[in-house]
């Protein structure tokens, strides 16, 4: 009792100190990374095995809030530990997928590409060859395919991933929408836009049934077909998506967080087509200062490359939504 009370103290502490609706996200993910700790330091973690499924469990706390830096070392630890103690090859595959996944997300992505093959057959290994989980590490090893360019071998993935969940599945599930937004991700960086759009809608048709529209899952898929709309110059369709994105990201991450710049960045552009640049430069200069606060170099440079394209197209304003402003 005494743990937790200073638990819930260290919580309240954490809390956002500022006026209005508390940010339930932060607040929720400390609470399990504190819930985490407490394991660790009551010393109850006997085994190997319950040693690294706290540290993975700490990293993944980490990466829901973004904290991509902070999740590394105990995602890097909690490997370290596993091929120490020799534990099962289930744990030892979730160790290299979950660090994998980290590594994508600093876009480390040799080192992905080599924890995720290396984890997905051992997880075949520990499982079955068409089991659910080795679908959803085939998700994470195509989009690290994509991050190379290599779209083949992403497609190959992906549409093998596919090809397990329904066999495991019917089709209208809702763990079936997840894959067909990553096809339709890859559709849109191979310039497939209108294809894409098919399965992005197909996708949002199971989510909302599930999730409903104020889910941040739905919201990132809301966003990303705006960020559709927008290449293929449906501003009238991207504003009302994008403005709905932002305002359950801003609700549930609070206002000034990193994991929200995409998003800005696709508002940013559709006000470029209004000729609301003051509000085009507002929010692209938010998304450059969240992006950089997180120290990552290699995403801030990718950051400022499509700052640099959106204003670059500050000349160019067509489409419903700018004929409307004229």
């Amino acid at each position: 009792m005494a743990r937790m009370r200073g638990l819930f103290r260290l919580l309240k502490a954490a809390q956002p100190q500022r006026k209005g609706k508390k940010n339930t996200f932060v607040v929720i993910a400390v609470f399990a990374l504190l819930i985490c700790m407490s394991g660790v330091l009551s010393g109850k973690e006997i085994s190997s095995g319950n040693s690294c499924r706290t540290l993975r469990c700490m990293a993944r706390i980490y990466v829901s809030c973004g904290e991509y830096t902070k999740a590394l070392p105990l995602a890097e630890k909690a490997l370290n530990l596993a091929e120490t103690n020799k534990v099962s090859d289930s744990e030892l595959s979730s160790c290299l997928i979950d660090l994998a996944w980290v590594y994508k997300a600093q876009m480390q992505f040799e080192k992905a590409q080599q924890a995720c093959e290396r984890g997905l057959e051992l997880q075949k290994k520990a499982y079955y060859e068409n089991h659910p989980y080795v679908a959803y590490t085939l998700r994470i090893l195509s989009s690290i395919y994509q991050g190379q360019g290599d779209y083949q071998k992403a497609r190959d993935s992906l549409y093998q991933a596919m090809v397990i969940m329904l066999e495991n599945h019917p089709a209208d599930e809702q763990v079936i929408a997840p894959f067909k937004v990553d096809i339709a991700k890859l559709l849109v960086a191979q310039g497939n836009l209108a294809e894409a759009e098919t399965y992005y809608l197909s996708a949002l048709d199971l989510i909302n049934k599930s999730y409903g529209p104020d889910h941040l899952y739905t919201a990132g898929v809301n966003g990303d077909l705006a960020k559709l709309y927008v290449l293929q110059g449906k501003y009238d369709k991207a504003e009302p998506l994008i403005t709905q994105t932002l305002a359950v990201q801003e609700k549930i991450y609070g206002p000034d967080h990193h994991l929200i710049a995409p998003s800005w960045l696709t508002k940013a552009k559709v006000c470029q087509v209004t000729g609301n640049y003051a509000q085009a430069e507002s929010l692209i200069n938010k998304a450059l200062v969240a992006i950089e606060k997180t120290g990552n170099a290699v995403a801030f440079a990718k950051l400022e490359q499509s700052v640099e394209e959106i204003r670059a197209s500050r000349q160019v304003a067509y489409g419903p939504i700018a004929k409307a402003n004229k």
